[in-house]
């Protein structure tokens, strides 16, 4: 793309459109900018692009005119009217992640799923300093790929995390490694079906060549389909079958018939962590990283703030920051993991999701005692929970209110967890500001 012939309009003034309205107006392009919200952050980097140089466009339906391109955020839905109106005129559409890749000579390993993006991301991240490879993360982990790609370009490998928002409007992106790690119903309210959601999560895979490699989780029967979608060399990971790939056997970790190191000598031993640890095996292998950098990294691994993150005892209570469990299969895995009797806290932004198996779970838990529903889906939640037959709920008006509530319905050798279930966006502009938030209540707490 010769930028300084083109005229873009970027729709989204958060962090990653105007990443890369930052990235187009370096180029040389002629940057129109659009975004009606009036959020300080939003006013902010308004005013930040107009003093480079960007031009602000009070209607999108006069800029289809006379731009060429439309580059929107993860934020804005492929369905929405400004960009139902720029395909019918046939303008080109991309997103922030696509406009990155364009402009990164660096090799890529993306990770997408719908559980242990970020996780996975962090493990290869560390493992490939544990062997002096020099990495970067960048993407939904927390920082656009168009902001980092001068940095990115300077390095030997670009770990991306990538959503299903983000993979939507993608369409030469070719990563040198792409890592599925599961696929559970997850963001219907914007894909509105399962099936729309993994043919989004597919395009990680699709455009990959024979060089390129697919790590495919071969427990997750959908996932293990994409291997029929792609011609990359596959490296499958799984704890229940000998695969392709890495995998557990008699209580060690192999990769194609390779004694790697004991089950048990990983920090992180839950079941979904053994599983996250196997795909950052393949990963590591596909980039020829000795066994024992693997070893090191991912034995020594202490896990991400905001999943299931221990915060803090009081008066022999113990709380459990898991707010980046934002869907129902997140939060289920954080229930299976409970050791002691513990008070739950569900609840925030409507995702358009079926509750059932997450209320059967708490049911059916030996460990969950109490359970406190807020946000805005309360009500929704509250119903499900009814319908499985579940006693011992409450529900309270906000986040504060329902962190001090599950304080005192707890007692001595309890636990109180945050796992929401649910996006944080009725009352927080994401889960690390809900997980920050947490930890601050608990710090105040007596």
């Amino acid at each position: 793309m010769y930028y300084k012939n083109a005229s873009f309009l970027v729709a989204g003034l958060q962090k990653s459109g105007y990443a890369s309205a930052c990235l187009l107006l370096e180029k040389g392009a002629k940057v129109h900018v659009y975004d009606r919200r009036k959020s300080e952050l939003v006013v902010k980097n308004k005013q930040k692009l107009i003093e480079l140089g960007a031009i602000y466009v009070e209607n999108y339906e006069q800029a289809v005119d006379f731009c060429d391109v439309l580059v929107i955020s993860p934020g804005v839905p492929i369905d929405s009217d400004i960009c139902k109106l720029f395909r019918a005129n046939g303008k080109r559409i991309i997103g922030e992640t696509e406009l990155g890749f364009l402009n990164v000579t660096t090799p890529i390993i993306a990770v997408t799923g719908t559980n242990g993006k970020t996780t996975v991301c962090n493990m290869i991240h560390k493992a490939l300093k544990e062997a002096n490879i020099s990495s970067i993360l960048a993407g939904n982990v927390g920082t656009p790929l168009t902001q980092k790609y001068n940095e990115v370009n300077g390095k030997d490998a670009c770990v991306l995390e990538v959503s299903s928002f983000q993979l939507e409007t993608t369409y030469l992106f070719c990563p040198h490694v792409s890592v599925v790690l599961n696929i559970t119903p997850d963001h219907l309210d914007r894909h509105y079906s399962l099936e729309n959601y993994a043919l989004v999560k597919s395009k990680a895979v699709i455009p990959l060549k024979e060089s390129e490699y697919a790590v495919l989780n071969y427990d997750d029967e959908l996932v293990r389909d994409f291997a029929r979608l792609t011609r990359a060399k596959i490296y499958y990971f799984s704890t229940k079958e000998v695969v392709s790939g890495a995998y557990l056997k008699d209580g060690s970790v192999y990769f194609n018939d390779e004694e790697l190191f004991l089950e048990e000598e990983l920090s992180l031993k839950e079941t979904h962590n053994v599983s996250n640890a196997l795909a950052t095996v393949c990963v590591l292998k596909a980039l020829n990283v000795s066994n024992e950098n693997i070893k090191k990294a991912l034995c020594n691994f202490k896990g991400v703030r905001h999943r299931f993150e221990e915060v803090r005892t009081v008066n022999g209570v113990n709380f459990i920051n898991d707010s980046k469990s934002t869907n129902e299969a997140s939060a289920i895995k954080a229930i299976e993991n409970l050791k002691t009797p513990t008070v739950l806290i569900l609840g925030g932004a409507d995702k358009g999701l079926d509750y059932t198996e997450l209320f059967t779970a708490v049911k059916n838990s030996t460990f969950v005692k109490q359970t406190v529903i807020t946000g805005e889906c309360s009500n929704l939640m509250l119903g499900y929970a009814c319908k499985v037959g579940l006693d011992n709920v409450t529900t309270v008006k906000g986040f504060e209110n329902a962190v001090k509530t599950a304080y005192r319905l707890s007692s001595n050798g309890d636990t109180v967890l945050l796992s929401p279930a649910t996006s944080s966006f009725d009352e927080f502009k994401d889960f690390e500001e809900r997980g920050d938030r947490f930890v601050e209540i608990v710090n105040l707490l007596e």
